[in-house]
């Protein structure tokens, strides 16, 4: 009966040594590849200007998922080591109409409405005189 108790023992405890759950299976969106990450929108820097700098946040855009195809962007600016005392940024569409955005000092910030379309240009000219110091121009990113 000893004997008996100890076989009986011994399979129960391997059956539940042999008892624990499968690993799940792959989850069938973690095993499938993935479509190529869509481009995203990136930062325009004006290239090196001395000490000085211009930038556009963001610099470039999905059309289809801009409101009306248009984005708000952020310029920045920082000239005050080319000892410019005040700037003004003006916006040219892509039909080539040149308006005045902003006159601001030789640093500093600011952010569009919703009227930045593919292919404007923001220009940061020294405000007196009208010395071109930088260019930028917004570009689209392609839908796919």
């Amino acid at each position: 009966m000893k004997i008996g108790s100890l076989a009986l023992a011994l399979a129960l405890s391997g059956a539940v040594g042999c008892s624990q759950e499968a690993p799940p299976a792959p989850n069938d969106a973690a095993s499938t590849p993935t479509a190529a990450a869509a481009p995203t929108a990136a930062k325009q820097v004006q290239p090196p200007i001395g000490d000085a700098m211009f930038s556009i946040d963001p610099g470039s855009f999905r059309t289809c998922d801009a409101v009306d195809g248009a984005i708000t962007s952020t310029a920045k600016w920082d000239v005050a080591s080319k000892q410019v005392a005040e700037v003004s940024i003006y916006v040219v569409d892509a039909k080539g109409e040149r308006k005045l955005w902003l006159n601001g000092g030789p640093s500093g910030q600011s952010t569009t409405g919703n009227w930045v379309f593919p292919d404007t240009k923001f220009q940061l000219v020294e405000r007196e005189g009208g010395k071109s110091l930088a260019e930028l121009t917004v570009k689209a990113i392609p839908c796919e």
